[in-house]
């Protein structure tokens, strides 16, 4: 059994306790939480660190099968250029795959993530996650604008699906890529496998700006790259809507929905994801969107969202790193008003919930076996993040 306290402790929700005590036992379950109202007496066996102790960070948005795409992409200015470089590079890489997937997996853990929603396109994360101490929630992703593909599409998907199953990688669920790569009878499929299965959904929103103008009929840099892949005049309805309430029908309305991204989402899009999506979260990643397109999501508009907002890291093809605490800065820098509080939510039992695992991870409750961290290096009299503020694992 651990007794260990800190300057603060945050729950997973709510206010900070300063001085509090969490006593956990051997194997990180969680025994008891104390609130000390401020005023710390010596404690046999105390261990008392300087700065915030949290629950292990939830990476709600990661594709750990491309870490081996580190520092091979140039920042770009819009979605178009990105995925360009992606299929030119994609292909092309002639080290041990598997090895950059492991160190990504060890870089996660070392940063006090005990969670991840992980995006599949093929097998190669697999046997990684089935040895990791990392909980995964695979997102077995399918893309394709070819009305004639759907079912190959979506038997390549279930063998996928079933590799996972059979390797103990983790959690599976069948997701659509994003707005602008999914044909309607493939969504349809897609929906029903969701809803059959009540499984979760992880889904590009509004990453680009070019998302919404398909939607209006312009025939953007997007569009005429998605017509190399099938896309035609006839492959979506021109709503005169944003991507959101254009496809909002082709997603299933009662599972977990994960929407990741959401730069270009707009309050209409909060109105209609609240009124149609009652298990919806928001999963941002910061630190990719400047890489792709030079542009932060307006958190401002999701005041009021706070219980449904997560964080992600994306991949390493556009992050130098896979660091809740990293994406988590950039929010604080950007957006002054964010408390400590908020961010550590994000970062911890709202992603849990988003991937049902809050039953054991999020939170300091009795019974669960969330990770203890420790976030150091901060301005404790501000509650403020630094440059200089780093992230430990006091109990995997």
């Amino acid at each position: 059994m651990r007794k260990i306290s800190a300057s603060y402790i945050f729950t997973g929700k709510g206010k900070l306790l300063k001085n509090g005590i969490l006593v956990i036992d051997d194997d990180g379950t969680v025994i008891d939480l104390i609130d000390t109202k401020g005023k710390l007496t010596e404690i046999s066996s105390l261990e008392h660190y300087n700065g915030i102790l949290c629950p292990g960070f939830v990476n709600a948005h990661c594709h750990l099968e491309l870490s081996y795409m580190r520092g091979m992409l140039k920042k770009t200015s819009n979605i178009v250029g990105f995925v360009k470089q992606m299929f030119i590079k994609r292909g092309g890489y002639e080290g041990d795959i598997f090895e950059e997937i492991a160190k990504a997996d060890k870089e996660m853990q070392l940063n006090g993530i005990v969670a991840c929603g992980d995006i599949c396109n093929t097998e190669d994360s697999f046997l990684i996650k089935s040895k990791s101490k990392i909980t995964y929630y695979n997102f077995i992703e399918v893309l394709g604008l070819k009305e004639n593909q759907v079912s190959n599409k979506i038997e390549k998907a279930k063998q996928i699906a079933n590799e996972a199953i059979n390797s103990n990688s983790g959690i599976v669920s069948i997701t659509p890529h994003a707005s602008y790569s999914v044909s309607i009878p493939l969504y349809y499929e897609i929906k029903q496998i969701a809803e059959d299965n009540k499984s979760i959904i992880s889904f590009h929103n509004q990453e680009s700006k070019e998302e919404d103008e398909l939607f209006v009929g312009e025939q953007n840099e997007l569009y005429k790259f998605l017509e190399n892949f099938g896309l035609n005049k006839n492959t979506f309805p021109i709503t005169n809507k944003s991507s959101f309430e254009s496809i909002a029908q082709y997603l299933p309305q009662n599972n977990n929905i994960l929407f990741v991204h959401n730069v270009f989402t707009n309050s209409n899009d909060i109105k209609s994801a609240n009124k149609l999506f009652p298990n919806h979260y928001w999963v941002f990643c910061p630190k990719s969107n400047l890489y792709i397109s030079n542009t932060l999501p307006n958190i401002e508009l999701f005041k009021n969202e706070n219980d449904k907002i997560c964080i992600g890291t994306d991949s390493l093809a556009t992050n130098n790193s896979l660091s809740v605490i990293d994406e988590l800065k950039v929010l604080q820098n950007n957006f002054k008003n964010l408390s400590i509080e908020q961010l550590l939510q994000w970062a911890t039992l709202n992603g849990a919930k988003a991937l049902q695992m809050d039953n054991k991870t999020g939170s300091f409750e009795k019974g669960k076996k969330p990770g203890v961290n420790l976030i150091y290096d901060i301005n404790l009299q501000a509650l403020k993040l630094t440059e200089k503020t780093k992230v430990v694992t006091v109990q995997q």
